[in-house]
């Protein structure tokens, strides 16, 4: 994962975090707390963008569903959607699977065209989403950068 390259781009919105001696629910109220912050003026209100980055193990997917409950966000795993459109589509299956049997990442075409699609569809647009372990690399950073996407908030889990 890039970070220096998502901490560039998104550097008004990260929020840096280390969770390591704390339980998953100490971690979810001080991402809460911070969402809480955000939302404090009497500005009107967007919906939440929140990006949650991190190694494997960081519990990002367990902080993501559980945000996305408290808060009533959508959220976006780019595996899930992987994994429910090569269900969809046998030749992507294909695809993917040589992919991960020679050692590489999986191509960005499939992710990015996912990616995009799925926050473009309208209960993202209305109440926010929860963006689980997504940009990863450059390609992915300036695909939120086409989109116009501003989080909320970033969480970068060490």
């Amino acid at each position: 994962m890039n970070t220096n390259a998502v901490r560039q781009s998104f550097k008004q919105f990260i929020f840096e975090y280390d969770a390591t001696n704390l339980s998953v629910s100490d971690v979810t109220k001080d991402i809460a707390r911070m969402l809480r912050l955000r939302y404090k003026t009497d500005a009107p209100r967007r919906p939440p963008r929140v990006i949650l980055l991190g190694p494997p193990a960081s519990s990002r997917t367990t902080q993501s569903k559980i945000l996305s409950d408290t808060f009533g966000l959508v959220s976006v795993s780019p595996m899930d959607l992987l994994k429910a459109e090569t269900q969809r589509n046998p030749g992507i299956a294909i695809k993917v699977k040589e992919s991960l049997e020679k050692g590489e990442p999986i191509p960005d075409e499939f992710i990015l065209r996912l990616v995009d699609a799925r926050l473009r569809q309208s209960d993202c647009r209305v109440n926010g989403w929860v963006l689980d372990g997504f940009p990863e690399n450059d390609t992915q950073i300036n695909l939120l950068r086409a989109m116009r996407i501003k989080p909320s908030l970033v969480v970068i889990f060490e």
